[in-house]
């Protein structure tokens, strides 16, 4: 029943933490899901009913409080709970196809993070009816904001994220340094800050240049916004890099939140037809013609002779 239902790879997430006495069921059930992901793996690409949901989403205290992969499990959980049907990843142990955008630091809430979802198949609602949906089943300060289905070739959102946006609600007793020290960095062209990291293969501390990683910064009410930049390993800790900045210890920086995350044009979207998948055989794939894809099929009598000549 579990397998006609695709449910193998679910149920043995479950029972991974169960006692001793459900060993021969989770035994048994490795076997069958290593012959379940063998096949789900020939067909990944090109399974015309999986879907990719794109979750837009906040965090607050409690969740916020939760390290990534936390706050990911307990994401996946909602979905579940809510009926929705979130495949499972191919790796050997599944767990659910879903991916956060760029990380939260551990203890800053979030309003504008992203999340990718893969769905076995379609969700059976309205897309605008699954926030509420999923939302009952989420735990306090975990709240989906926006749901929206976009191409199972397109990038994953993690690697689209540019830039961050924060904000930081300046202590009355610092904001007259406060102020001093973001307009002296603003306008310097370089600033740096130490961090802890390997140099020459030893651990220690190495001074990084930061300016460049600070897109803006402008002050409203006692409130500082500012937006970072994120590239390949280029991604400062925002409260290590106020802490820097204003020559305060970082631990003392609260009242800080991230506003939202800027996403890139995905690259694939914008070249659909490289990316999308192909057609290589009409009879074998035909199923593929439903999945939303570009492909122009020409009408042509088939009972023309085909004449080879020399």
């Amino acid at each position: 029943m579990l397998e006609l239902e695709g449910q193998l790879e679910h149920a043995l997430a479950l029972l991974r933490l169960a006692g001793p006495a459900w060993e021969p069921v989770r035994a048994r059930l490795r076997a069958d899901v290593a012959t379940s992901r063998a096949r789900r793996m020939n067909r990944w690409q090109t399974d015309p009913n999986r879907r990719t949901l794109r979750l837009r989403f906040a965090v607050s205290e409690p969740a916020c409080g939760q390290h990534p992969p936390a706050l990911a499990s307990q994401l996946a959980r909602a979905i579940l709970d809510a009926g929705l049907p979130l495949a499972m990843g191919l790796e050997k142990v599944p767990r659910p196809a879903l991916h956060l955008g760029h990380p939260l630091p551990l203890g800053v809430p979030g309003r504008g993070e992203w999340a990718d979802a893969v769905l076995a198949h379609g969700a059976g609602m309205p897309l605008s009816e699954l926030p509420g949906c999923i939302n009952a089943h989420a735990p306090a300060g975990l709240t989906v904001l926006q749901c929206e289905i976009v191409p199972n070739y397109a990038s994953p959102v993690s690697d689209l994220c540019r830039s961050a946006s924060w904000r930081w609600q300046c202590p009355a007793d610092l904001l007259e340094r406060a102020l001093f020290a973001t307009a002296e960095f603003m306008a310097s062209e370089r600033f740096e800050m130490e961090k802890s990291g390997k140099t020459g293969g030893h651990k220690g501390v190495k001074r990084v240049e930061i300016r460049s990683l600070v897109e803006a910064m402008a002050w409203k009410d006692g409130a500082l916004a500012f937006t970072t930049r994120i590239a390949s390993g280029q991604a400062p800790n925002p409260q290590k890099l106020l802490g820097a900045i204003l020559g305060v210890d970082p631990a003392g920086v609260a009242s800080l939140e991230r506003t939202g995350l800027q996403l890139a044009a995905d690259p694939r979207l914008l070249d659909a037809d490289r990316y999308e998948p192909k057609l290589h055989n009409m009879f074998e794939d035909a199923v593929l013609l439903d999945a939303g894809s570009h492909i122009r099929i020409v009408d042509g009598d088939d009972d023309d002779p085909i004449i080879l000549g020399g």
